[in-house]
């Protein structure tokens, strides 16, 4: 089961339109503190994509077992909390 924490994180991204700034860093904290935890890599990749940086975003990815399906972040945010709701 996937830690709420990570879920309301997530959800805070959607609510600040996907931008980098204090809610992103909070996100990524957060993710980087669980760094090991494939649900959290996998929201480390979403930050990542919400940056513009892919590669960093897929090393992420790959650190959750999981490929990128969606190059549009909200729709890979949409995919990602589906997957772990």
């Amino acid at each position: 089961m996937t830690d709420q924490l990570l879920l309301d994180a997530l959800k805070l991204l959607a609510d600040d339109d996907f931008t980098t700034g204090p809610v992103w860093n909070a996100c990524h904290d957060l993710c980087q503190m669980h760094e090991g935890e494939a649900d959290y890599d996998l929201g480390h990749a979403l930050v990542h994509l919400i940056e513009g940086d892919t590669s960093n975003a897929s090393y992420w990815y790959q650190r959750a077992g999981q490929d990128q399906v969606h190059q549009d972040v909200r729709a890979e945010w949409q995919r990602i909390v589906s997957y772990l709701s």
